[in-house]
């Protein structure tokens, strides 16, 4: 259903225009699949490019080489229309990905209106309750957020799509262990009842072991 095929993502080096252009590897030759239902933790030293592979899983970067499919389809062509909608990412720092100028609750509105969903406001509550929020974080700002919140404001959004894939960059760096345990229990929980496949990318493995999971090293 997901698939990695030689995946390889290069920055070019700043150098003076007369010389010769170099090219800076983050990564290279990344290869995984995964099915409907089986989760992938990604792991590797700071610095490795775990956050750079994550935005190209989920099509904000693309490729220096190499594809990523979807339901068989290459994400990278503009041809998959679930991909959009069934792949979703929850960033490391969620505050850069929440328009800092309006409310949240407007952040929420726009994910239905987006994917022209009618709105269930009963799922959004029940999100709230997993997710330790509450409906007053409906009126703040992102910059009035905590980083937990904002992560926690960001794995909602992420939900009311109902994704079949769920990619999560360094998930546990913004919450205390209180906010931690409450919310693996939550996915756990939620993947037992929904088609759903994780992928964990974090230095963190500890707090995923209750995952059946297969693991990539970068």
């Amino acid at each position: 259903m997901f698939e990695v095929r030689h995946l390889a993502k290069n920055y070019p080096l700043k150098r003076h225009w007369y010389l010769k252009e170099e090219q800076r590897s983050i990564f290279e030759n990344v290869n995984f699949s995964l099915n409907l239902g089986e989760n992938l933790l990604i792991s590797g030293e700071s610095g490795a490019g775990k956050s750079t592979l994550a935005r190209v899983l989920c099509g904000l970067e693309k490729p220096s080489f190499g594809e990523v499919l979807y339901r068989g389809k290459s994400m990278h062509l503009g041809e998959n229309l679930h991909f959009k909608k069934e792949v979703q990412y929850v960033f490391q720092d969620q505050k850069l990905a929440l328009n800092p100028y309006r409310k949240i609750k407007s952040l929420i509105n726009d994910v239905w209106e987006n994917f022209a969903l009618k709105k269930d406001e009963v799922f959004l509550k029940e999100l709230l309750g997993k997710l330790n929020l509450k409906e007053e974080i409906f009126a703040l700002k992102s910059t009035q957020l905590s980083g937990g919140e904002a992560s926690r404001v960001g794995l909602l959004r992420a939900f009311l799509l109902r994704p079949k894939i769920l990619i999560l960059d360094e998930l546990t760096s913004a919450l205390d262990i209180l906010n931690i345990v409450k919310i693996v229990e939550f996915l756990k929980e939620y993947q037992e009842k929904n088609a759903i496949s994780y992928i964990f990318i974090t230095h963190q493995e500890e707090f995923f072991r209750k995952f059946d999971c297969k693991k990539y090293f970068i």
